[in-house]
């Protein structure tokens, strides 16, 4: 989304450049420069608004992430992992947060990639927004509850 948003500014930018050689150029009467400026402050608007979403987009410059698995496996888990969280709840994972949730695995695998794989693949398996230590209690099957919240199995 980061590229196609930074075309679309080249292309306001480049379109503005035009605009201005073509109204300093055209050689145009006063009756039309009347009617290019309802069009020049439409445009004008335009670009702020592109202005004002730009910083809302990209609000700080982002920073080389490291990751602290280096396997194939691994980075295609975590590749994985960002589409995601992107398509099953919309988060955009930008490199800080990013670099924060890879050291925090790291932390809770104990530096260990499969720990760390099979975390991420519990997460997404169970639908979660982040992953975490995965215990053995966490994998059993809850009891079955029926309609009325009692237990199944003290029918």
């Amino acid at each position: 989304m980061i590229n196609r948003w930074n075309q679309f500014c080249a292309q306001i930018q480049a379109t503005d450049e035009k605009v201005n050689e073509f109204i300093e150029t055209a050689g145009l009467s006063s009756l039309q420069l009347k009617k290019l400026q309802k069009f020049t402050c439409d445009w004008n608007k335009t670009k702020n608004l592109a202005n004002d979403f730009d910083k809302f987009l990209s609000p700080v410059d982002p920073i080389k992430v490291e990751s602290p698995f280096d396997q194939e496996d691994f980075r295609y888990i975590w590749k994985t992992w960002k589409e995601y969280l992107s398509e099953q709840h919309g988060i955009l994972t930008r490199t800080r947060s990013e670099q924060m949730a890879l050291d925090y695995l790291a932390e809770i695998s104990d530096n260990n990639v499969d720990v760390a794989i099979n975390y991420l693949r519990f997460a997404m398996a169970h639908r979660y927004r982040k992953f975490f230590i995965v215990t053995e209690q966490a994998k059993s099957t809850p009891e079955k509850i029926d309609k009325d919240g009692s237990n199944w199995e003290n029918h």
